[in-house]
């Protein structure tokens, strides 16, 4: 029987999984007239990805600034509040996340062809908005995660995808 948790966390799939493939359907880039070298490509993506690593910054600080704030400077022995262990796995799974997704955007950026490499933009700008639901979400309360996270995976699945894709040429 389903009970009020698991149609939150349903919701959320939907959610998600609608904003990703959305936001992909609409800002994958169409065909580009005289675009460079996949070479010029892959720095730019490499460029775009000081945005998620701003964003786990943000994360680790947030962490840190609530460990201050409470003096759980001891993870093993000192409490922490809700926030402080909601924030801290938020960041985990952030990290996780971002282990994915950087080697699959240089993979999938060293392998576009010169008019697919404007995705590494639209897949970035996702990654970090799915990332920002998961933490937000999670903050508020854990079901609200859902959203984000189903996001953060429908982003990660279609780098890597296009990336093995090109890959087998």
């Amino acid at each position: 029987m389903l009970d009020r948790r698991h149609l939150i966390s349903a919701a959320g799939v939907v959610f998600g999984t609608a904003l990703a493939w959305g936001g992909l359907a609409l800002f994958w880039p169409g065909p580009a007239a005289g675009s460079g070298p996949a070479a010029d490509g892959s720095a730019s993506a490499a460029g775009l990805l000081v945005w998620p690593a701003l964003l786990l910054l943000l994360m680790v600080l947030t962490v840190a600034l609530a460990r201050f704030a409470t003096a759980a400077f001891d993870p093993l022995t000192d409490p922490e509040s809700r926030f402080q262990r909601r924030a801290q796995r938020a960041l985990s799974n952030s990290v996780e996340q971002t282990a994915v997704f950087v080697p699959a955007m240089l993979s999938a950026a060293a392998l576009a062809a010169p008019g697919d490499i404007r995705l590494a933009g639209v897949m970035t700008g996702l990654f970090c908005v799915s990332r920002l639901l998961f933490w937000i979400g999670y903050l508020i309360h854990p079901y609200l995660r859902a959203p984000g996270m189903i996001m953060t995976l429908n982003v990660n699945a279609a780098i890597v995808g296009y990336a093995v894709y090109r890959a087998l040429g």
